[in-house]
């Protein structure tokens, strides 16, 4: 019974998912993620664990879309009030992450594929991708 009120998937809002520069110019300094685990009625939960955030080259024409991995993975916890406070948007019911590039990583070309694992406290996963353009 339980179970239905636990997390059961999670999607990336791609519409609200992007590029985004975090300071006064117009060049992207990072990814703002925007994410929503849903239980079995597909309401927005809150969740404990982490989340590793991966971000790819878009390969084409291709089978497995996933090319070569831009950058190391992002690690977002969730595990303390103070994450949840700090990620957790009770309007949308929302996640919003802002995730900066590491110093030096300028991604080149337009089209990504950001991958996200969840990884839960008792040691099962929750996948959800997407493809991110720069505009």
């Amino acid at each position: 019974m339980v179970e239905l009120l636990m997390p059961q998937r999670f999607r990336i809002v791609e519409a609200f998912t992007g590029f985004r520069s975090f300071d006064d110019d117009e060049i992207p300094d990072g990814i703002e993620l925007l994410f929503q685990p849903l239980d079995a009625y597909g309401d927005p939960v809150k969740i404990a664990g982490s989340v590793r955030v991966e971000l790819f080259a878009h390969q084409a024409a291709s089978g497995f879309d996933k090319g070569r991995r831009i950058c190391e993975p992002w690690q977002v916890d969730l595990l303390t009030s103070e994450d949840q406070e700090r990620y957790w948007n009770v309007i949308t019911g929302m996640y919003e992450v802002p995730l900066e590039f590491p110093a030096g990583i300028h991604p080149e070309g337009n089209r990504y594929v950001l991958a996200l694992t969840y990884n839960t406290p008792l040691g099962e996963h929750m996948t959800s991708d997407c493809e991110l353009a720069i505009r």
